[in-house]
């Protein structure tokens, strides 16, 4: 057995290293830039700032760091032991596939087709000798695909139970283009998270630390007998529109199904130990699985009626803006606004003529989530009745509208290049 002392001088050489590692600070400077465009991408829409990115950036941070311990030491307590040959091969990959769909960034596509060529390397092992490819089909010849499969299935676990905790914070309201050229409104939620792993990579005998936790470990790599901890910096997110609901409603059905998928997944990688023939299965999984989920989520959408549209009792919420009046009256996203001051109100353009009605006071009737009445009143100050702080349905009146249809980054370059061309 390892000692105690021998683990803690691996992990603060490890961490050092990590600290050096230029990804990492890549990596929370990419967060802040996201979350930087998606601030400037609310003010060109409702010209006002919605979020802020250096908060935005500090939970992701804060939040990823205790996502990515809860996954190092799951992970390590069940034996997952990856190859660091196998991360790199995992990465390429990666970044290959973005090329076509962004979404496909995700390790869950790449892992998934990493073991499919692994699978078919053993079906031809007699193409390692070809000369040119040789190298790289050794290379998945001897490639380790399962353990990374777990590793997938813990990391979107962790993601569901992120995507749970953060509970749609950093979700950005939009309008857009419904059924028929209708103009209704949505949200998109958008988050990441920085993830950094502590993986555990084989060594051989002298070069790292030797020993097993218990008998049997690690289950995946049984034949290894000394290991080092390697600190892999990761960005965990994830990426869907709702016009059908409330971000906090949405980001728990999220979770929910990333959870499911996170457990079969692992599960399947687990079983893949003792029966090597479900590794294709779990790669199926990998691929199909998580794919299934963007395009359930998707239908479950056009199942369901535009929730952010206007209503017949009165004017409702789209979004609520920090630090304003209608945040401290405690007024939620969805909500109806009835009355203001005694007035009713059925557009937006009955709103402030009924504010001006009080010039130190505003009491409002707003109908809950429930169906009840609710009354909220705070203090106004004069001349400040425009920043109630709410940002309501689109109308017949709103004209503008996001598209937001995926495209490949290859199309995304094509455009580019277009503009570049005519701009010439």
């Amino acid at each position: 057995m390892f000692s105690s002392w021998e683990i803690v001088l691996q992990i603060l050489s490890g961490l050092g290293y990590f600290l050096l590692n230029p990804f990492m600070y890549l990596f929370v400077l990419f967060i802040y830039l996201h979350y930087r465009r998606q601030m400037n991408f609310e003010r060109q829409l409702f010209s006002v700032r919605i979020h802020s990115p250096l908060l935005q950036t500090i939970r992701a941070v804060g939040m990823g760091l205790v996502g990515g311990l809860l996954v190092s030491v799951a992970a390590g307590g069940l034996g997952v032991m990856v190859q660091s040959r196998d991360l790199w091969m995992l990465w390429g990959l990666a970044i290959v596939l973005s090329l076509f769909r962004v979404r496909f960034l995700c390790l869950a596509y790449a892992t998934g087709v990493l073991t499919l060529l692994h699978g078919v390397a053993l079906l031809f092992p007699q193409a390692a000798d070809v000369q040119g490819v040789g190298i790289v089909w050794s290379w998945l010849l001897e490639a380790r695909p399962v353990p990374i499969l777990a590793m997938v299935g813990l990391l979107h676990l962790a993601e569901a139970v992120l995507v749970r905790w953060n509970a749609g914070k950093d979700a950005s309201p939009l309008f857009l283009e419904g059924k028929r050229g209708r103009i209704i409104g949505g949200y998109q939620l958008h988050s990441f998270w920085l993830t950094p792993l502590v993986v555990l990579v084989p060594t051989a005998a002298g070069q790292g630390v030797e020993g097993a936790l218990f008998a049997g470990w690690p289950l995946f790599m049984p034949e290894s007998h000394a290991f080092a901890f390697m600190l892999l910096p990761a960005v965990t997110g994830f990426s869907d529109v709702t016009t059908t609901t409330v971000p906090m409603k949405k980001a728990q059905q999220t979770a929910k199904q990333l959870a499911v998928y996170a457990i079969v997944l692992t599960a399947v990688a687990y079983g893949a130990v003792w029966v090597p023939a479900l590794m294709i299965l779990a790669a199926v999984v990998a691929i199909v699985g998580h794919e299934g989920l963007f395009w359930l989520s998707r239908w479950e959408e056009r199942q369901k009626p535009p929730y952010f549209i206007q209503s017949d009792r009165g004017i409702k919420v789209m979004a609520v803006l920090p630090g304003t009046p209608a945040e401290e009256m405690g007024i939620q996203i969805g909500e109806v606004i009835v009355r203001v001051n005694g007035v009713p109100v059925r557009q937006r353009e009955d709103l402030y003529p009924a504010l001006h009605v009080n010039p130190a006071f505003c009491k409002m009737e707003v109908l809950t989530h429930a169906g009840e009445i609710k009354f909220v009143q705070c203090a106004v100050y004069a001349g400040n009745h425009h920043q109630l702080g709410i940002i309501v349905v689109p109308d017949a009146q709103t004209q503008y509208f996001v598209d937001l249809r995926k495209a490949s980054i290859v199309q995304l370059l094509k455009q580019r290049l277009e503009k570049l061309r005519i701009g010439a």
